[in-house]
């Protein structure tokens, strides 16, 4: 009995073995599918796989593996990978320990990885525990290309290859790293250098990047991915300067926390940014540079950083400086400036303070800051030119002292600036001085003077902070020519001086305006405003704020005054009138007339080359008594009427004396322009009447047509009129509308001499 049943035992275990070695690679290769299918499912990705071998005691082989991520989500990915063998331990993977995955070979992999930022996207959960309980034991990628797309960098790895094991070192090489920036655009060529893998933790070291560029190390450290949680380490020599970062990201939840920490020593930044590949070319050296951040790229003002820096002789865009230190510290939106120090030759400039960044626009007008500023500049221009000035703009030496103490609303210190033979703009000032005052609820101009020969600007005000920021003051100016500050000479003028006066009283935000200035062979224009201007007013506010304005013109002679329009407009004839304005800019009252005497025109609407006319304005209304122009072509007498009861819908109603035809049939789109064409003889209707709507300071506006046999056109909304829309912003979309005209007479030929008989 006890040898059938050890027979028996012994059959059954046959059997259980020939089993076993028979369904093995059936069963492995189908678990296998399976276990991947499941793994990528809790990532939220999907996997399509191809022929899988699972022989008895050998390695599961996979043909071709494609891994990809949801439609819709923020981060895609894309992965194949072609050729994958796998060591796996059974035991540990059935178990749900790590390192199922002893050994894993590639043949040949792509992966592209690209953020998106759209609204449309959405995060999707990942199982960090998960994968990292997939990273191999042991590695090797033969041929591996990637891409990583994040916003506007791109990290492109071409050819490379890469193996990592736990005993003995591997290898890394690659044909190409480029990567591309805003800032940082280099490309990288037949790389080399020595892996270590261990412990969830790649470093790879002794890789030379470029001449005077060597990576010491750089270590990516994955044995934290279960906390959600990765760092990167890298030391880097450069042109005899090192520099050594720690980076580390935290992702709990939605959340992502960075910290940042590195030192710089050394470096000779006109070779690194060439070398590296920076869009901006840098000079000069760093001397020694600390800097730290901890917190969320995406608010970064909600982090805290600190950096201390000094560099020497840096050059950049034309831009020069013997030495630049900055000290600094930022946190919970608090910014200590501990010192910048600026010294470029003779020029020096220190500030430093601390204070806080606004939360709200509004807090902008209710600062906390605490600082000091003195200078001493001694060559104005060059100085400007470190901040981006032309170097011929500026000139001349100014002294700047200052001291500023602003809390809850309360201020103290001063502000002073002066100057002698100065260059503002290309613009010679033979004297600057300005002194402001910060008092405890105001902030006070108490002086502020530019003068050039007998030509000078005069103000003096102040703001007082403590009651909705009302303010207060005088504006006073003048100059014997303005042409000699501002482009206003036109081609063949004589240079005649053209004078200008301006005096301005401020009493709580009201201004109170007068003007006067000649143009050369003009009389005197007068002009006086007085309007409601508050800090912080919004559009719509101001549109409906009271304002009274006047201004006279008796005569201004167009062939001799500036062309405030570009291209110019007008080349002769003589522009008079006097205009008042009452109430506010939504509902104006205006009087007056404008009139226009023989004006010769060129880059005019509608090609206009002379044109005379007559506009009065009643209150609401505004009457074109009439406008005689003329194109190359053909002569246009037309009148109208002006409605502005509204400014956001005024109407405009022109009717011409001679019969004009809508030569347009067929417009698809919006009209682009207006354009006037001569017609000999056409069947299209006749127009009666052209109407205008909309908003005077907004670009939506429309035309209507009354043409012969169609009613009366009381408003743009009347369908029985055709309607066309204008075109908005600045694309070139759009059709011309043609209006016909007959053609000017052609002035008929001298009658031919009659020749006599000869005798």
């Amino acid at each position: 009995m006890p040898k059938n049943r050890l027979l028996l035992i012994s059959l059954a275990a046959l059997i259980v073995a020939l089993g076993t070695i028979v369904f093995a690679p059936f069963v492995v290769s189908n678990g296998v599918r399976l276990w991947l299918r499941w793994q990528t499912h809790r990532q939220q990705l999907k996997i399509e796989l191809g022929k899988v071998a699972a022989p008895f005691l050998r390695p599961v082989s996979i043909e071709r593996i494609r891994v990809t991520s949801q439609t819709g989500a923020a981060t895609q990915i894309e992965l194949n990978a072609e050729g994958a063998v796998l060591h796996l331990s059974l035991a540990k993977i059935l178990a749900g320990r790590g390192d199922g995955v002893r050994t894993l070979s590639i043949q040949a992999a792509r992966a592209e990885i690209r953020r998106d930022y759209s609204e449309k996207a959405r995060a999707m959960p990942f199982n960090w525990t998960a994968l990292q309980s997939l990273l191999p034991a042991n590695f090797d990628i033969a041929h591996l290309d990637l891409r990583v797309e994040n916003g506007p960098t791109v990290i492109l790895l071409r050819n490379a290859a890469l193996s990592g094991n736990q005993i003995e070192a591997g290898r890394f090489s690659a044909g190409e790293l480029t990567i591309t920036s805003p800032l940082f655009r280099q490309t990288f060529s037949q790389l080399r250098g020595a892996i270590k893998w261990q412990e969830d933790r790649l470093t790879i070291g002794g890789m030379n990047l470029a001449r005077g560029v060597d990576l010491q190390s750089i270590t990516i450290d994955l044995s934290r991915l279960d906390k959600e949680r990765d760092d990167l380490q890298f030391d880097l020599d450069v042109f005899g300067g090192k520099i050594r970062v720690s980076i580390s990201n935290e992702w709990p939840g939605r959340h992502s926390i960075w910290n940042l920490a590195g030192t710089a020593t050394g470096i000779s930044l006109a070779q690194t940014s060439g070398a590296l590949g920076f869009t901006d070319q840098l000079g000069g050296s760093l001397r020694a540079c600390n800097f730290t951040f901890r917190g969320d790229p995406r608010d970064p003002l909600g982090g805290t950083a600190s950096v201390w820096t000094e560099m020497n002789g840096l050059t950049w865009h034309n831009r020069a400086a013997d030495v630049i230190m900055l000290g600094a510290i930022f946190y919970n939106r608090q910014i200590q400036l501990q010192q910048l120090y600026i010294k470029q030759r003779k020029n020096e400039l220190t500030m430093s303070g601390q204070g806080a960044i606004p939360s709200k626009s509004t807090d902008w007008l209710n600062p906390d800051f605490r600082g000091q500023i003195l200078g001493k500049i001694t060559d104005l221009g060059q100085f400007a030119e470190l901040f981006g000035a032309g170097p011929r703009d500026f000139a001349g030496a100014i002294a700047i002292e200052g001291t500023l103490n602003a809390r809850e609303r309360k201020l103290g210190g001063f502000l002073t600036a002066s100057g002698n033979s100065l260059s503002l703009f290309n613009r010679q000032i033979d004297r600057l001085t300005a002194k402001i005052n910060l008092k405890a609820d105001t902030i006070e101009l108490e002086q502020f003077e530019v003068a050039r020969k007998k030509d000078f600007i005069r103000a003096q005000g102040k703001i007082d902070i403590a009651h909705e920021s009302d303010y207060s003051g005088s504006i006073e100016a003048k100059v014997g020519d303005a042409s000699e500050y501002f482009l206003l000479a036109r081609a063949g003028s004589t240079g005649v001086a053209i004078p200008v006066q301006f005096n301005t009283k401020i009493s709580s935000g009201s201004w109170d305006t007068r003007a006067a200035f000649t143009f050369p062979g003009s009389s005197p224009v007068d002009l006086a405003a007085k309007l409601s201007l508050k800090i912080g007013q919004d559009w719509k506010t101001l549109l409906a704020s009271p304002l009274e304005a006047t201004i006279h013109f008796p005569a201004v002679v167009l062939a001799s005054a500036p062309q405030f329009l570009r291209p110019a407009i007008f080349n002769e004839g003589i522009l008079s009138g006097a205009i008042s304005l009452s109430q506010n800019l939504e509902h104006p009252n205006i009087t007056g007339e404008v009139q226009l005497l023989n004006g010769v025109l060129q880059n005019a609407p509608l090609d206009l080359t002379r044109a005379s006319g007559r506009l009065t304005f009643s209150g609401d209304h505004g009457t074109l008594e009439f406008l005689n122009a003329a194109t190359k072509d053909v002569d246009l007498s037309v009148k109208g009427e002006v409605d502005f009861r509204n400014s956001k819908d005024v109407i405009a109603r022109i009717s011409s004396a001679a019969p004009i035809f809508s030569s347009s049939t067929n417009v698809q789109d919006c009209v682009r322009r207006i354009e006037i064409v001569p017609v000999e003889t056409t069947l299209a209707p006749t127009i009666e009447q052209l109407q205008f709507q909309g908003d005077l300071f907004g670009s939506n506006w429309t035309m209507g047509l009354k043409e012969e046999g169609t009613a009366a056109v009381a408003s743009i909304a009347d369908q029985s009129a055709r309607e066309f829309h204008f075109c908005a912003g600045t694309s070139p979309q759009g059709e011309a509308f043609n209006i016909g005209v007959h053609p000017r007479p052609q002035p008929s030929p001298p009658p031919a001499r009659k020749q006599g008989r000869r005798r």
